[in-house]
Order: C-alpha cells, then structure tokens, then sequence
C-alpha cells in the first residue's frame, strides 16, 4: 500500500528531475532501496528521512505530507512560564534541570 511518504517522495524526486537511481546513489544505496519507498515496502530511518529532504531540497514536513498542519497551542504551563523568563535565567534554569 502506497503511503503519503511514498506518494510524495516520488513527487519530488521526478519535480527535481532525479531518477530512482541517481537518488540512491546520493544516499550512497542501490536502487532498489528508493524503488521499496516508493511502493511503501520500506521506510527510511530517521537520519535517512532528513538526508532525502536534504537531497531533495523539502522539508521532512512535505515529504511525511504533514504542511499545513496546525500545531496545538501550548497547554504546558511550566514551559510557558519558563519561555517569559529573560534568556540569562532561562540559561540557569537550563544548566539546573540537567544538573539533576
């Protein structure tokens, strides 16, 4: 079954005019490997997800079909009192949390 990933990751590489393989090969694989994205076989790692975006020159947020998605507001009240502090106490209450 064909994934958003696998659907866009096409889309991209034809838009950037890239074959399965000349992609491959910038990620150092064979050709098979884009070939199993595409027909949603496979899914790549985490660090291979950003270097395809890289290649690709998208976001990880296109590729994923994740634009235009609309965030929650913040509904955590330390971290909203923590972001009104001034960026040295920020800085000191940082250094404080990984001490612990």
């Amino acid at each position: 079954m064909k994934t958003i990933f696998a659907q866009n990751l096409r889309k991209y590489r034809k838009i950037c005019g890239m074959t399965q393989k000349a992609l491959a090969k910038e990620l150092h694989y064979s050709h098979t490997a884009i070939a199993n994205y595409e027909s949603g076989r496979n899914e790549p790692s985490l660090s291979d997800l950003c270097r395809l975006a890289d290649i690709l020159g998208v976001s990880t947020d296109a590729l994923l079909g994740r634009e235009g998605v609309k965030y929650k507001a913040m509904t955590n009240p330390f971290l909203e009192r923590f972001l009104q502090l001034e960026p040295k106490i920020q800085k000191i209450v940082t250094e404080l949390i990984f001490l612990l």
